[in-house]
């Protein structure tokens, strides 16, 4: 067998990972809660785990940063490839937990199960609005791990699923009808319910804007995402004057959500802190990636998920 790769794990990661990492046989883990315990054990591991980047970090012997997240558009790709570091994401650990909390939000919604919570803190016997799932078509833009969980969990509902992938030619899912990115606005049009599932990125950016907004017309939006793929302004206006029906939101513009933002008040919104990744499973499910990873690093394999 041969020896185990030394990789540092960043502080902040919970979810399991430390003990899922832990366990691996094929790496040699060394954990450290500070910036300045990070960078003394890169000094000589050649491979990091971490959620966030410090430039410090890029020290000479890298050869390897494993994102904990799914979105690395905190990583700086361009000085990373000069460097001949290799990224990889953690794409793949986040489908079942985002699905569910997509759909909670959009139960929340549709159910009146948000309204019926704040009627409960007031003891206010009132029968909220609902509607039913059922029947209804959802536009999933970004049909990729996490979009294809939302869609095969919407097709149990008994919902029509449209949606959106980079190269539709090979999508092999569960949707009806597949569009590439420039069929955002046909999927707003013909959509009841729309799930954003699309990372962040110069191709992403306010993609969901006034024009699909409006296209979506009375239905309603989910974003689990990323905040910016999301204008955040035209949303809020939208929702403010009644003509978008409703939103479940987890990620924003910015984050935390500041306390003057329209957003926490409004009926019809549902608001949770960026939470829809976290999960018990979480660390099992990375520590798999890493594992094959560590393979790759030493030759062995392909990468799993690299980046650069």
């Amino acid at each position: 067998m041969s020896d185990p790769v030394r990789v540092v794990l960043d502080r902040g990661a919970g979810m399991g990972i430390p003990q899922a990492l832990a366990a691996l046989e094929s790496i040699e883990l060394v954990a450290s809660d500070t910036d300045a315990g990070v960078i003394a054990a890169l000094g000589d591991a050649p491979a990091l785990v971490t959620f966030r980047w410090r430039d410090e970090f890029l020290t000479s012997g890298l050869r390897w940063v494993q994102a904990a997240s799914a979105g690395v558009d905190q990583f700086p790709l361009e000085t990373l490839g000069e460097a001949g570091v290799v990224l990889t994401s953690a794409r793949g650990v986040h489908g079942p937990q985002v699905a569910e909390h997509a759909f909670g939000m959009l139960l929340a919604l549709t159910r009146g199960i948000a309204a019926a919570v704040r009627s409960q803190a007031r003891h206010d016997w009132t029968r909220p609005a609902v509607t039913e799932l059922s029947g209804r078509t959802m536009g999933v833009l970004g049909l990729g791990t996490i979009g294809e969980a939302v869609a095969v969990r919407a097709v149990a509902f008994g919902m029509t699923v449209i949606g959106t992938k980079r190269d539709p030619g090979a999508y092999t899912g569960v949707a009806a009808e597949v569009l590439g990115p420039d069929g955002t606005l046909e999927v707003c049009r013909q959509a009841d319910v729309l799930v954003v599932a699309l990372p962040a990125g110069p191709g992403t950016d306010r993609l969901v804007g006034e024009a699909e907004l409006q296209a979506l017309g009375t239905g309603l939006l989910v974003n689990v995402g990323r905040g910016r793929v999301v204008d955040e302004a035209a949303l809020a206006a939208a929702l403010l004057t009644g003509s978008l029906g409703g939103a479940g939101l987890d990620v924003f513009e910015e984050e935390p959500l500041p306390g003057d933002s329209p957003l926490w008040d409004l009926p019809n919104v549902v608001v949770s802190p960026h939470c829809a990744g976290v999960s018990p499973d979480y660390g099992t499910r990375l520590s798999g990636i890493v594992a094959e990873n560590a393979r790759a690093l030493r030759g062995e394999r392909p990468w799993v998920n690299r980046i650069v």
